[in-house]
């Protein structure tokens, strides 16, 4: 993910989430400051299209987002 990591930056950007980061097992954690999904679900998709894979996207606010670094 991280050969991707201006196109992470500008979907995420996009859809109104921010500090992209990757988990040791590929998962792509971001900040929201909105309350729900829809938009990490919307980056989910838009990011699993792009690399021809799923991507599973989570919020920085859930007890699976620690061990993160950046893109």
């Amino acid at each position: 993910m991280s050969s991707h990591r201006a196109d992470v930056q500008r979907l995420a950007d996009a859809m109104g989430l921010a500090v992209p980061r990757l988990r040791d097992d590929g998962t792509v954690v971001v900040h929201s400051d909105e309350p729900g999904y829809r938009a990490v679900i919307r980056l989910s998709s838009a990011l699993s299209e792009l690399v021809g894979a799923y991507v599973h996207v989570i919020t920085d606010d859930v007890p699976g987002a620690d061990n993160v670094r950046e893109l």
